[in-house]
């Protein structure tokens, strides 16, 4: 397999050729991930596959910069629904 990597990108560094190869067989881990959150043998091994596809789609929950901001509108208006003051 290095001799036909070197053959078509040529010899490169470590690090590039690392890159490269983790780049080619990212699709197929994506679909493994996805295979798990769909098939995985376990409901604790389907749970994880998924969190981990959430996370990286919206972000770990809780992290979000944008969350303080939502948490505290969301309690003035249930500040105004309860008829208090804010």
């Amino acid at each position: 397999m290095a001799d036909i990597e070197q053959e078509l990108y040529g010899d490169g560094d470590s690090v590039s050729r690392t890159k490269r190869i983790f780049e080619m067989a990212g699709p197929r881990a994506a679909w493994k991930i996805v295979d798990l959150a769909e098939n995985g043998s376990t409901d604790h091994i389907k749970l994880r596959a998924s969190q981990y596809v959430v996370d990286r789609i919206l972000g770990p929950v809780g992290r979000d910069e944008n969350q303080d901001v939502l948490h505290e509108f969301l309690e003035g208006i249930e500040k105004i629904a309860n008829g208090q003051d804010i």
